[in-house]
This record gives C-alpha cells, structure tokens and sequence, in this order.
C-alpha cells in the first residue's frame, strides 16, 4: 500500500458546487466528493486539475484556484486507502454550466453521476462529503459565491 495523491475541483456556479456521487457497497455508504482523479508522475498539480476537468467533464481552458489540501484515511470496498487531495476551485460562467454533461466519465469509460448543490443542500449531505473537510471549504466558497 502506499498514499495516492490527487487533485479534486469544486465547480461552483450560482451559489451552487457540482459533485460526484460515489456508492461504496461494503459499508452501504453513499458519498459525495468533488471531480478529480490521480496525479501522474512528473505532472504538476494545477496541470492534473486542468486535466481531469478535461478528461471527466470535457471542460477546457478554466480557471483554477488552490483551496487547500486534505489527508484522508478510509476504506473503500474493504480495501485500506490513504490519500492526499488537493482541492481546487474553479468558477464557471452560464455558458459553461449549461454546456456541461449530465454524467461524468471516469478514465476507464464508467460514468457517474454529478448533482449540484446548495450550501443549505450541504448540510444534509455533511456526513457523505468526502474528504470530510471539505465542507468548511465549500461553505466559505458558497458565502461569497452567493
């Protein structure tokens, strides 16, 4: 085992944040987290963000703002994990909300789904987000956002 670093971007538009829903099927643990994926060797942070947009929801060319990072020990489907996340925000125009999909694509071609939120709508979903910390970070974006 070893840690995984990743990149996660909160898209926020509108006093809303668009995030993933994962399904972890050993704990029966719906959760919620922020687009993103692995960072490649040799790849600079802000370039794996840019990438993944790209990858997981066609999006290119946007604008991109370092938030903070998180460490996050859990399991997934049994298995140990530990990850570092950096967490970037990036905010979209009309244009680029309504051009998104409905569904992201990870890089292996499964989709999932995306949903946007409130703040208010965060609250209910406090106990899903992952990593955990987020949520400080995603209230304060939402406050100046709306």
């Amino acid at each position: 085992m070893k840690i995984r670093t990743k990149v996660i971007i909160s898209l926020v538009h509108g006093g809303q944040v668009l995030l993933s829903e994962g399904y972890d099927p050993v704990r029966d643990f719906r959760f919620y987290i922020p687009v993103g994926g692995g960072v490649e060797f040799r790849e600079r942070l802000q370039d794996a963000a840019a990438r993944e947009l790209f990858e997981e929801l066609g999006l290119k060319d946007q604008e991109l703002q370092f938030l903070n990072f998180h460490e996050s020990i859990f399991e997934f489907n049994g298995v140990p994990e530990h990850e570092i996340m950096y967490h970037y925000l990036c905010r979209i125009d009309d244009s680029v909300k309504a051009a998104l999909p409905a569904e992201g694509i990870e890089s292996d071609g499964v989709s999932f789904k995306v949903t946007w939120f409130t703040g208010e709508e965060l609250t209910s979903i406090r106990n899903g987000l992952v990593p955990p910390k987020i949520y400080d970070d995603l209230c304060q974006v939402l406050l100046q956002d709306g």
